[in-house]
């Protein structure tokens, strides 16, 4: 028998395998002593930042009365069955640096430290960004210390990195993002041994079952609970990668070799979704405590298929710059798309038991653009659709609407300090928002 508690202060332990080593959730019947009862008090904050290019149709996407989020536009009509988990923050704005491109700009400095007249990286204000100051603080004890993922499945590189990282190290050091899932899968659960499973679960099994028998009731369902979830996750992946090579029996158009084995699904929603499980997976088992998902680069001129919504693909930048009604109600679907997106990773965040709450209880999560109006270009009056409690420091189910005279960076100074990073300033931040916790 092979399963061991941690020495380290956890009530999380490992089933070890053939290759692998798959973390458990935090599990009652593995408490010893009083260090596990200080950390059953509370559990650890959770932050991850979601990224939409080109902005949002105003009209449609910010409400028209501040307060209670009772009546919400068409675009975020998603939110109906989750609005008390959700703060919608408006009116808060950002100074574009004359210079660099205002799309490149938008992505690159959304999440930045870096005030607007430090231009340390080129023309661009680039610093660390918040995910990464979380990360040094939250990331401490856990497998890892921060999780970096893109739904950019584009082969076309069309534009630098400026468009499509949000995660910055420093100056001029983005980090490396996964776009894979299978890749991702491995890098939170390992690979068995070449042939000898075709499951990281099989290669757990025998230190799963020895497990089971020495928790309480409760403890048991939730472990057979999170092991389902973990073989859901593996049999999408599976399942993509099986119907990716079918494709290519049937079709004349290249596939790229890495496709074939990447677990990238077919359907737009599906990859979304299957990349944000990934994120709630390593939160719940506490395998990192800070994640970024990039939904797709800025500016990028290439048509994407959303299915589902349009019978073709969609130049989203494109439809942004396009007078007419039809290319605004297009606009209007994308973001309804991109919202019930979010709904979705909410209510899977809520649905997972912790303690006394939910797993959402814990967490901040934060979705946004780095422009409003993706016609204008403009910086100011900028949307943050945010999620949870961050263990008490937000109070959701709010629409809280700043009249242009605070900045973005004042929200990421607030969420900075809620993440437990003790900060005076956070670029070109005034104060924090104290209202969000009111």
């Amino acid at each position: 028998m092979s399963f061991k508690l941690q020495s380290t202060p956890t009530r999380r332990g490992l089933l070890r395998g053939l290759g692998v080593a798959i973390a458990l959730p935090c599990l009652e019947s593995l408490a010893r002593g009083p260090r596990f009862a200080a950390e059953a008090a509370g559990s650890p904050k959770r932050f991850a930042f979601i990224y939409t290019p080109n902005g949002y149709r105003q009209d449609t996407f910010v409400p028209l009365h501040n307060g209670r989020l009772d009546q919400l536009p068409p675009a975020l009509e998603p939110l109906a069955k989750v609005r008390q988990h959700v703060t919608l923050v408006t009116g808060l704005d950002r100074q574009f640096v004359p210079g660099t491109g205002v799309h490149a700009q938008a992505g690159a400095c959304w999440l930045t430290s870096s005030a607007p007249q430090d231009t340390l990286d080129g023309g661009f204000p680039t610093h660390i960004t918040l995910d990464q100051m979380l990360a040094r603080e939250l990331g401490r004890d856990t497998v890892l210390p921060s999780l970096e993922l893109s739904c950019n499945d584009f082969a076309d590189n069309k534009e630098t990195k400026y468009f499509e990282s949000i995660s910055w190290y420093g100056p001029g050091y983005a980090a490396n993002v996964e776009k894979h899932p299978t890749a991702v899968f491995q890098r939170l659960f390992g690979k068995p041994v070449s042939g000898a499973t075709r499951s990281v679960l099989d290669a757990v099994q025998a230190d799963a079952a020895a497990l089971q028998r020495r928790l309480g009731r409760t403890d048991r369902a939730k472990l057979d609970e999170y092991l389902t979830s973990v073989r859901e996750i593996e049999r999408r992946i599976e399942s993509a990668d099986q119907r990716r090579t079918a494709g290519t029996q049937t079709t004349t158009l290249p596939v790229p070799p890495v496709a074939a084995a990447s677990g990238i699904p077919e359907r737009r929603g599906d990859y979304l979704r299957l990349m944000a499980d990934l994120i709630v997976l390593a939160f719940q088992n506490d395998l990192t405590r800070v994640a970024t998902l990039v939904v797709d680069p800025e500016r990028w001129d290439s048509p994407r298929l959303y299915h589902g919504v349009f019978d073709k693909p969609q130049n989203h930048h494109v439809l942004t710059h396009t007078k007419g009604d039809e290319a605004k109600e297009s606009l209007t679907k994308i973001d309804r798309f991109h919202v019930d997106f979010f709904a979705q990773v909410v209510s899977r965040l809520a649905s997972i038991r912790e303690g006394e709450q939910s797993l959402l209880d814990s967490c901040c999560l934060a979705m946004g653009s780095g422009i409003s109006d993706g016609d204008s270009h403009n910086y100011r009056d900028l949307q943050v659709l945010l999620a949870g409690r961050a263990s008490g420091a937000i109070a959701p189910g709010r629409h809280l609407h700043f009249n242009g005279d605070r900045p973005l960076a004042d929200l990421w100074l607030t969420l900075a300090r809620a993440g437990e990073v003790h900060l005076e300033r956070f670029a070109d931040s005034t104060g924090a928002l104290n209202e969000l916790g009111s």
